[in-house]
């Protein structure tokens, strides 16, 4: 995806070209699950002897706006969230580097799509399915399938928002080197009597830490105060509901709360608050709010959402007229979101995160000598960051999507990087067809 668009539009120089990529999208051989493999490959180059985090959520695609262009009878797209508009859902696995915190690939995904004729869970029977059946096995499948993909990777934590706190995912997924960091979505019963959220009530603060919050349109701007506390729970085996017999009748966990103090509240504003569900073992303040500090880091899949959708790269206007082509689109433009994100957030960094982790080795040939062109005489002018590390790298592309590098000016966002990778890629091109016309 050279021009960093998933409107194909904008993608396309002419007609001819618009025809070219649509037919690619919708060839037989071109599948999402095939490009989606080379990504979890290239990541998996990424991960030796790491300790990597895995992210992972759930987002809708909604094609709805240009429903005419689509058909009911597609098997490959059907109800959304709403059970009206039509569309498909996407659920990544973002490995993250534990100790970087840059996010590296992809390790699992899984894209689907609702039958009309089943919309409804109720006619689905869900409370009455195995785990394995229901969509909600796709929390505990990207555990699985990750620890098989990461294989080289020294530790790897999967992270997850309350709809991945299950039971069996508990049990089937941590091993040796594998743990789980959930967020509890409800005050589940203790084997030892009591409820989860009693036992927080109950348990004496062990710390704190000063938290600068950034105004969003649900939270107000301030500067406040978090409470950290942690406890080891047995949390009981749901009976409400269908469950293995095999499976034990409760799992030992740590519990870690992070609170606002709400003496720090605004008015009419609800409290940061996270109830976190963890296999990782802790036994200080470090450790629990190191179990916060990761959770944290969650926010990075959803600006890769956020980047893919009216953030950046605008998928869902896409016009093409088939499923399997949008939800091929949508893995490639995953990819392109990945490498934005990624260059956005290493634009400061001093850690020295190096450039490999988002440019091949021949990529970053050209980089160095694209960088003399946008370099100018006085110090000023030229790219602050250490040769081969990823900020140096995004210093590059911001410069070549119109950014003018001086400190006073804006930090470069999504649109300047987009607009850097279009032209990195133009010249990419060409740098590979004229060695080739050289060999």
């Amino acid at each position: 995806m050279q021009k960093n668009t998933a409107i194909l539009n904008r993608l396309s120089e002419d007609r001819a070209d618009l025809v070219g990529l649509c037919r690619f999208l919708n060839n037989d051989s071109v599948s999402w699950q095939e490009v989606s493999k080379i990504n979890i490959e290239r990541t998996k180059t990424l991960v030796d002897g790491k300790h990597v985090l895995v992210l992972n959520d759930t987002s809708e695609f909604n094609y709805q706006h240009h429903a005419n262009f689509l058909s009911k009878s597609d098997e490959e797209l059907g109800p959304a969230g709403n059970n009206t508009d039509i569309g498909f859902f996407v659920h990544p696995g973002l490995v993250v580097d534990a100790d970087l915190g840059i996010g590296l690939g992809l390790s699992y995904l899984k894209i689907w799509n609702r039958r009309w004729d089943k919309k409804d869970t109720i006619e689905r029977s869900y409370k009455n399915q195995d785990i394995e059946d229901k969509e909600s096995y796709r929390w505990i499948e990207c555990g699985i399938k990750s620890k098989e993909e990461l294989n080289t990777a020294d530790k790897i934590t999967i992270i997850a928002d309350r709809e991945s706190d299950i039971y069996e995912e508990f049990v089937m997924v941590p091993d040796s080197r594998t743990d789980l960091l959930i967020r509890s979505r409800g005050n589940r019963l203790l084997q030892e009597g009591g409820n989860l959220y009693e036992r927080i009530d109950n348990t004496v603060s062990c710390g704190s830490y000063e938290l600068k919050v950034r105004t969003t349109k649900n939270r107000t701007g301030r500067d406040t105060i978090i409470e950290i506390k942690y406890s080891r729970v047995k949390i009981k085996k749901p009976l409400s509901r269908k469950i293995k017999k095999e499976l034990p009748g409760w799992i030992e966990l740590n519990v870690v709360e992070a609170k606002e103090m709400n003496a720090n509240l605004p008015a009419g504003e609800k409290p940061i608050h996270w109830v976190l569900l963890t296999t990782h073992a802790v036994n200080s303040f470090e450790e629990a709010f190191q179990i916060v500090r990761w959770y944290a880091l969650r926010w990075q899949i959803e600006l890769l959402f956020g980047t893919m959708k009216s953030k950046g790269l605008d998928v869902e206007s896409s016009e093409l007229e088939s499923g399997k082509a949008l939800k091929t689109l949508c893995v490639i433009a995953l990819q392109v979101a990945l490498q934005i994100n990624q260059l956005r957030q290493a634009r400061n960094d001093q850690s020295g995160i190096p450039a490999q982790i988002a440019f091949t080795d021949k990529q970053i040939a050209l980089l160095k000598v694209l960088v003399k062109q946008y370099e100018r005489k006085t110090e000023k002018q030229k790219n602050p960051h250490k040769e081969n590390t990823l900020a140096w790298a995004a210093w590059v592309i911001a410069r070549m999507g119109g950014w003018k590098g001086y400190a006073k000016e804006s930090p470069p966002g999504n649109k300047t990087f987009k607009a850097g990778l279009d032209r990195f890629n133009a010249n990419y091109e060409g740098y590979v067809l004229y060695e080739k016309m050289c060999a």
